[in-house]
């Protein structure tokens, strides 16, 4: 009696682990099975019965891109060209599984389709999206997983000589840094922002040298800069004869609140001389966020700015005592308490 109800209990318990595992798509999946058959339809002799297969695989998601691709890269041209539709469809879709694995269908195609008709679509429709339904989706994604988007959108984008303007701007600068939790396989994203300048790579960040050397071949006109982690907020303009210039001052920024304006001439960081923006990145890249620095820039009369200069281009009018004078009156010291790096707009 014991005996049998342990086998009984044995055979419950291996039925279990039995319909716990694993099957094989086509065991699981139907919609496998039917998109196969679907695809197949794509080459039947019956007008009628290509019409439905075509209209019916746009709805079967991501479980139809495999079959959809087998026949988009064989010499049937009409069945490559209703797969290639099909494969525009679910790359437009909402199904960001689906948009991914038709976006990789794409550009196979691209490269390895024996029909320039069926390579010219797939390029038509991955241009086409390039600045709308592909941007959007990969800054959603990069936001989405601790990278930082900078949109521009005051200028057009020029593509192919062409200026566009894509409703919801486009992407100018990313950056990532601590915070990315996409990993190696997150960058995927970042190479759909074909119109990325450039890529800030912020001290800390987790990406290891093989994915960023790979992501710079991938992006080979996207500038790489890295950048400590700590962001005083100024953007700088040409290099002076002395200092460096300040053209911009972003709001909310470190030194928004501490005060520093367009105009002023940084020429020392924590004790040490700035002369070219390199000097004020590289100096403020060697501290950390919330760590108090002090900044000394010359402030003042542009006239008194002007007679500076002057006396700097032309030797034989400089004046040491009326240079110093100068300088003791525009001198002015901020105790800046630094950000974050971010560039997120």
């Amino acid at each position: 009696m014991t005996h049998s109800r342990t086998c009984r209990t044995l055979t419950t318990l291996f039925l279990i682990m039995v319909s716990a595992l694993p099957l094989a798509a086509d065991e699981t999946d139907s919609s496998v099975a039917e998109a196969r058959k679907l695809a197949s339809d794509l080459k039947h002799q019956d007008f009628a019965v290509r019409e439905s297969a075509t209209r019916t695989l746009s709805s079967l998601g991501a479980s139809a891109i495999a079959p959809v691709t087998e026949i988009a890269l064989q010499d049937n041209l009409e069945a490559a060209l209703r797969a290639v539709s099909v494969l525009e469809k679910l790359y437009l879709s909402e199904d960001a599984v689906a948009f991914d694995q038709a976006e990789v269908s794409l550009n196979r195609l691209l490269s390895e389709s024996k029909l320039p008709a069926v390579a010219q679509q797939a390029a038509q429709t991955l241009e086409d999206n390039q600045f709308t339904v592909t941007q959007r989706r990969a800054i959603a994604e990069v936001r989405r997983l601790g990278g930082q988007i900078q949109t521009e959108r005051e200028y057009p984008l020029l593509v192919n000589g062409e200026q566009i303007r894509p409703e919801q701007g486009w992407a100018r600068a990313a950056a990532i840094s601590r915070h990315w939790k996409g990993g190696d396989e997150g960058l995927k994203h970042l190479a759909r922002l074909k119109s990325l300048q450039t890529l800030y790579l912020v001290e800390g960040h987790p990406l290891s040298t093989a994915a960023i050397e790979q992501l710079q071949n991938e992006m080979p006109d996207t500038v790489f800069q890295t950048r400590g982690r700590a962001m005083l907020g100024v953007g700088t303009g040409p290099q002076g004869l002395f200092g460096c210039m300040i053209s911009q001052v972003r709001e909310g920024t470190a030194a928004s609140k501490a005060g520093m304006m367009v105009g002023d001439i940084v020429v020392e960081i924590s004790g040490k001389p700035v002369r070219q923006p390199e000097d004020l990145i590289s100096i403020v890249g060697e501290h950390d966020e919330d760590e108090s620095i002090e900044i000394i820039v010359l402030r003042g009369d542009p006239i008194l700015r002007d007679q500076l200069v002057e006396m700097m281009t032309q030797p034989e009018q400089f004046s040491p005592v009326l240079a110093i004078a100068i300088i003791s009156q525009m001198r002015t010291k901020f105790t800046v308490v630094l950000g974050e790096w971010s560039i997120d707009s």
